[in-house]
């Protein structure tokens, strides 16, 4: 497993189900390569309600959260 392979299986739908649960706030999931884990950013400082680890087509790889993430705020567009 690497972060490629994580970056695939990252665009699924049901990966974000299984990392995020019924999570309500605001979120970013991406992928690290050293080690190879999934990373998961929550608006919540409350990061303890995640998985560390989740099974995704037959792999256990980690999960790194990190809590109190700031939701990007869209630029107004130049006139």
């Amino acid at each position: 497993m690497d972060a490629k392979q994580l970056m695939n299986w990252v665009e699924e739908p049901a990966t974000h189900r299984q990392i995020v649960g019924d999570y309500e706030g605001g979120y970013s999931l991406g992928v690290t390569d050293n080690p190879p884990a999934f990373l998961l950013r929550v608006e919540s400082g409350e990061a303890i309600q995640f998985p560390t680890k989740v099974n995704v087509h037959g792999v256990e790889v980690p999960v790194i959260v990190h809590g109190n993430f700031v939701l990007p705020v869209p630029l107004r567009g130049r006139r």
